[in-house]
């Protein structure tokens, strides 16, 4: 797998114990963390990713979605009517049944009991108990409710994905779902920070509404996010986008996590700063989840963590290089030095190194590269580490393996 790199944030690589393709994660606390994949995996940690626990599920159908009520409550969605229940914070699954053999791909908790679920025909579904009873709010035509968010009982916002992809909301004025914003495009994800203002998702560019759907703005991130899959938004003005690149057609695709920055201007659409953080090679990135100033993404079969937080995005706002191009460690594992060369015309210009380790815990400080000398790692102990070069204003960074 690959591993990611930016220049003022750092997403650490977590060791997931699963190969399955994960789908969607969920932050009960900043410790308490539930991930879903295919194949019925449900993966758990309570002490923030030093260990991941393989939970016992009632099926082995893929895994779409997780959402939590509260801190007991929480609710997974997946195909041919996957739908499970817990009621102790993950630990324990229950299969619920709706009626339906789709395949589900949304799910909102207004309260441990209102439940909204979508999916395939453009599916919404309603329980007020707990998932005893459902009912059928909406469907129609053969599209994928690919993301739901209640605001409460009687507000909320759908999106569906091409052909036709459109925004849905539902209001207390007539109760019932209806296409808003005149917009069409592949949505996949919405985040709403109130009943007017938040921001949907497509996989094109971010539309922002401060007006509850009436009118979007559209802020364009095709460059960095041809696929964008899930999007958390602090506030009105930063915003975490996940996704992957599509570059060729042969699973070479790099997966992207995206820091933008917006301009105050409720009415325009400048991003003021960007930071993209950029895998090594094939990894498709599809969720993201922070609790207060910890995040989570999840993908193919990783897991990634930010300890910096939502609201940590230092001046700069470059786009860091993939690693990999830049510098080669040598050897890699090592027992007691290594060698650093830049690449391409890297050399040019003056570089600096430090090493750290996987928590950001500087071990040795900036120190000048040069090339061809070898630097003394013997008193680290067996383990993953991190080196980082510094060159031309930008922080690269490398996984180095000591084992002795």
């Amino acid at each position: 797998m690959g591993w990611l790199t930016a220049l003022n944030a750092q997403w650490i690589e977590q060791n997931s114990g699963t190969t399955e393709n994960l789908n969607d994660v969920f932050c009960i606390t900043a410790d308490t963390v539930v991930v879903v994949g295919d194949n019925g995996t449900i993966l758990r940690t309570t002490n923030g990713g030093t260990q991941w626990n393989t939970i016992s599920c009632p099926t082995t159908e893929h895994l779409k979605r997780v959402k939590f009520a509260d801190a007991q409550t929480g609710y997974i969605a997946g195909e041919r009517g996957t739908l499970l229940k817990t009621t102790d914070a993950g630990q324990t699954w229950q299969s619920l049944n709706t009626g339906y053999n789709t395949y589900f791909t949304a799910i909102s908790c207004v309260t441990a009991d209102t439940v909204y679920i979508g999916g395939f025909d453009e599916l919404i579904l309603k329980t007020t108990d707990g998932g005893l009873t459902w009912v059928t709010e909406h469907t129609g035509g053969w599209n994928f409710i690919k993301d739901i968010q209640m605001i409460n009982d009687t507000l909320g916002y759908a999106v569906r994905d091409k052909p036709d992809g459109k925004v849905l909301k539902k209001d207390s004025a007539t109760n019932q779902w209806h296409e808003i914003g005149n917009i069409e495009s592949d949505f996949s994800a919405i985040h709403m920070l109130n009943a007017n203002e938040g921001f949907i998702l497509s996989g094109l560019d971010i539309l922002k509404t401060i007006d509850g759907g009436n009118n979007f703005i559209s802020i364009y991130i095709e460059s960095d996010f041809p696929c964008a899959e899930d999007i958390y938004a602090t506030d009105m003005d930063h915003i975490w986008v996940a996704g992957y690149v599509c570059l060729t057609s042969n699973n070479n695709n790099p997966g992207h996590i995206a820091k933008y920055i917006l301009n105050n201007d409720p009415n325009t659409n400048y991003i003021e700063q960007r930071e993209i953080a950029e895998t090594n090679g094939f990894e498709l990135l599809h969720a993201i989840s922070f609790y207060n100033n910890v995040g989570y993404v999840v993908g193919a079969g990783t897991i990634y963590k930010n300890t910096t937080g939502q609201n940590y995005f230092p001046g700069g706002g470059n786009v860091v290089e993939i690693a990999k191009e830049m510098f080669a460690i040598s050897p890699n594992p090592a027992k007691n030095q290594v060698f650093i060369n830049l690449k391409d015309d890297s050399n040019q210009y003056p570089a600096q190194y430090r090493i750290v380790d996987l928590e950001g815990k500087e071990l040795t400080p900036f120190t000048a590269l040069q090339t061809g000398k070898a630097i003394d790692v013997s008193r680290l102990t067996n383990g993953i580490y991190l080196i980082q070069v510094q060159n031309q204003g930008q922080i690269y960074n490398q996984k180095l393996l000591i084992q002795k």
